[in-house]
């Protein structure tokens, strides 16, 4: 039982600190800090996606 209680505590910090981090880009792309150009690409570097 706590190992499942482990995991789900893991998981849950996970999902906040990445959903987190997601505010905190498009804050600074709205606040002008980060160009919009910069960040797409950004993103589009990190979930490529694969053809088959």
């Amino acid at each position: 039982m706590d190992l499942i209680k482990n995991i789900g505590i893991a998981g849950f910090l996970f999902f906040l600190i990445k959903g987190i981090l997601w505010i905190v880009f498009f804050l600074l792309i709205y606040f002008g800090v980060i160009d919009k150009q910069k960040f797409l690409s950004f993103k589009e570097k990190i979930f490529r996606k694969k053809t088959k």
